[in-house]
């Protein structure tokens, strides 16, 4: 074998090897698969923290022919490291660089000519404008989770991929996962007798939330503040007025602690909802809930709370013969992770097992349980231990059957959206379906926001019961020049 492909194996096994970090790897086998032979050209918004892996997922088998980061450290480093991936995999860099850009806006209008995509893996407030302004060149877009953090945005990005006739995708890899699509073969085909109830849970925030003090700062000198704020109304730079205990990642927004504020994040909930709450979402034929109670820790009109309990109640549907309460808690709540109480018939997974589920999934049947102890549902299993078993058995023996679309990239929602680019076929997180999950997600937030029991009425994007939460629907003001007109 040619050294050059025996390093890029050596790379690849290390890249798969360090999964589990901070920004994992996406899984980067993707040459040679995409029958149409094209190499795409595309840009990166955001191209520093997880636009690293962002880009990692298609970089050796397309042309990233623009980065852009709002921090010019972080751009510049963003585009050493793609150069290095290539290195270390063993192949030649691509002769021409990637251009440079801090303004999405002005990379969007010198380089839409050239592209075929955009990546975007900004903080949430950044998604709607950089994806408007790509599809207003009519350039498919991928863009991280959640889509937005309004849901008068969300609505916004489903029209406007609708009439610009793009292919597009969000950043939620556990819908490329096979573990999703057994979850819920298992559950359509009877394994676990008929669907009562799920339970959801993260361990977010890890991150700043609550009533936040802050204190005014100097800009640092690479980031441009103006063009991190965009849609959001000019305000002088701040630090957080916090412990350094409680400070993760710096004292400033930028690049870390910005997901506990409601103007530029989408708190707990938001931040991990589209993973922790997408097999749930599909399991229940994509329906959206009628109401949603609410327990939580503080809340400000900027902050998110440090913990919340939510009970999602859904109409009777396919895999739920009967009326459904989906429940979801974060956070840590009195001392203690906020989470539910381990089901009996789960008694075969340790105390260790369940103390060391910081997030994960539990869909409760008469007869069993699938769990999940991660965000993804990548490996679920069922509970007690003879069903999962069982389920096994029946599945070898062809009685429950595989009837869910398999994707040709697990693991990889950007290296999936490129292929289906190339060669046809639908992401499966595209915004037909992630539009409505984004929604799902979201309304949790009218319901933290408003501090009270919310009914939905999907059809005319209200709530009904509580006219203050209707506030929280759509940003209350866009700065002007931000918006592609």
């Amino acid at each position: 074998m040619p050294s050059n492909a025996l390093n890029r194996r050596r790379f690849l096994t290390t890249a798969a090897g360090v999964a589990g970090s901070t920004f994992a790897f996406p899984n980067l086998l993707l040459r040679g698969q995409n029958t149409a032979g094209k190499k795409l050209n595309l840009a990166i918004i955001g191209a520093g923290g997880k636009g690293q892996s962002d880009t990692q997922a298609i970089a050796l088998d397309h042309n990233v022919v623009a980065l852009v980061d709002v921090a010019k450290d972080r751009l510049e480093d963003a585009a050493k490291r793609h150069s290095k991936l290539f290195t270390d995999a063993g192949e030649q860099a691509p002769a021409t660089p990637p251009k440079l850009y801090t303004d999405f806006r002005k990379m969007l209008d010198e380089c839409h000519k050239e592209l075929d995509g955009v990546i975007i893996s900004t903080p949430d407030h950044t998604h709607f404008p950089a994806a408007m302004w790509a599809m207003g060149y009519k350039k498919n877009v991928c863009v991280q989770k959640p889509l937005a953090n309004t849901i008068w945005e969300v609505r916004e990005l489903h029209k406007a991929a609708k009439a610009a006739g793009v292919i597009t995708q969000m950043g939620n890899q556990g819908r490329t996962m096979e573990g999703q699509r057994l979850a819920k073969e298992w559950i359509e085909q009877g394994a676990i007798g008929t669907l009562k109830s799920i339970n959801l849970w993260t361990n977010r925030p890890i991150w700043p939330q609550g009533p936040i003090k802050t204190k005014p700062a100097e800009v640092p000198a690479s980031l441009d503040w103006d063009a991190w704020l965009n849609v959001e109304a000019f305000e002088p730079y701040f630090e957080y007025d916090l412990p350094d205990a409680d400070l993760k990642r710096g004292k400033g927004l930028h690049p870390f602690n910005w997901r506990g504020w409601w103007q530029f994040g989408s708190g707990a909930l938001g931040d991990m909802g589209c993973h922790i709450m997408d097999a749930t979402f599909s399991i229940l034929g994509q329906a959206i809930p009628i109401k949603i109670e609410v327990e939580s820790g503080e809340v400000t009109e900027r902050n998110a709370p440090t913990w919340s309990s939510l009970k999602y109640h859904f109409a009777a549907g396919k895999n739920n013969p009967e009326p459904l309460v989906v429940t979801w808690q974060d956070g840590i709540k009195d001392g203690a992770p906020n989470k539910p109480v381990k089901p009996a018939m789960m008694e075969g997974l340790s105390e260790e097992g369940w103390k060391k589920a910081s997030s994960g999934m539990i869909f409760q049947g008469t007869d069993a349980v699938v769990y999940e102890g991660d965000a993804y549902c990548a490996s679920p299993s069922i509970y007690p231990s003879p069903k999962f078993m069982e389920t096994k058995q029946a599945m070898a023996d062809g009685k429950i059957k595989k009837t869910e679309a398999r994707s040709p990239k697990p693991n990889n929602p950007q290296g999936e959206w490129a292929h289906c680019i190339v060669n046809g076929g639908t992401p499966s997180s595209n915004f037909d379906y992630s539009c409505k999950l984004t929604e799902f997600v979201l309304l949790g937030n009218l319901a933290i926001r408003s501090g009270q029991t919310i009914s939905w009425n999907a059809e005319n994007m209200k709530v009904t019961n509580v006219e203050a939460a209707n506030k929280y629907i759509k940003r209350a003001a866009y700065r002007p020049g931000w918006l592609k007109a």
